[in-house]
């Protein structure tokens, strides 16, 4: 039987952000691979008429469809914003499986890693790209982000389905203590924490940069969905 896989974008994200991991799962035949835009992030679409409520509706919504064509193997992918509607997901749904929580936005605003970048005159165009488009935003589209985390950020305790959390080392968004305060939270039995090395927020994006790099975290997370003894004998805390 064919499994689901979800794969939901961050705040001010977009498909091309999980791209790269898009793409290499589908390659997988045991996957069907899902992955649709937000509301509010079409270029079309103004941010001031979108609310929290309706991201977590749509969420619903995606899985219910995938339910209602016969999925009863459901996993879930989701980075930054996309994380904290990953695990709203899997403690509501008993098809969610699997859920991985890629940089999850539990918390935000990494202003030590931030200090670090500025002392060491970083280059600074991976702060560009993520940046860029939250300065393109208005208040009140980012004030419905906060709510969002606010009223999910304890929610991690009702989700019981296994998970892998993946938390980047240098991460200019999220802070490095988010990985282990998610995996403590979590109420699965199986859960795993890996941090990367030397990745910042953005780790899958469909650029060609960095491909071979992309292809050893993609295959990561795509063992971790299979599951099974060879899963646990690979999993490392740091990769």
């Amino acid at each position: 039987m064919r499994k689901a896989v979800l794969i939901i974008h961050g705040f001010v994200g977009c498909l091309g952000d999980n791209e790269y991991l898009m793409n290499y799962l589908t390659f997988d035949r045991k996957f069907d691979v899902f992955s649709r835009t937000l509301p509010g992030h079409y270029d079309d679409e103004t941010y001031q008429k979108v609310e929290y409520t309706e991201w977590i509706k749509f969420a619903d919504l995606l899985v219910s469809d995938l339910i209602s064509h016969g999925y009863k193997k459901i996993y879930v992918i989701g980075h930054s914003m996309g994380g904290v509607l990953a695990g709203y997901l899997a403690s509501k749904y008993k098809e969610i499986k699997k859920v991985v929580f890629i940089n999850a936005a539990y918390n935000y605003l990494n202003l030590k890693q931030n200090k670090i970048d500025i002392l060491k005159n970083r280059d600074y165009k991976d702060y560009i790209e993520v940046f860029d488009r939250v300065l393109h935003t208005s208040i009140p589209f980012f004030l419905e982000f906060v709510k969002l985390i606010k009223e999910y950020h304890d929610n991690l305790e009702k989700v019981s389905c296994d998970a892998l959390v993946l938390q980047s080392e240098l991460d200019q968004v999220v802070p490095i203590e988010n990985g282990l305060e998610i995996i403590n939270k979590l109420n699965s039995k199986n859960k795993y924490l890996t941090y990367l090395q030397k990745e910042r927020h953005m780790v899958f994006g469909g650029s060609l940069k960095d491909i071979e790099r992309k292809e050893i975290l993609s295959e990561y997370v795509r063992l971790f969905l299979i599951g099974g003894l060879k899963w646990k004998k690979i999993w490392k805390e740091k990769i």
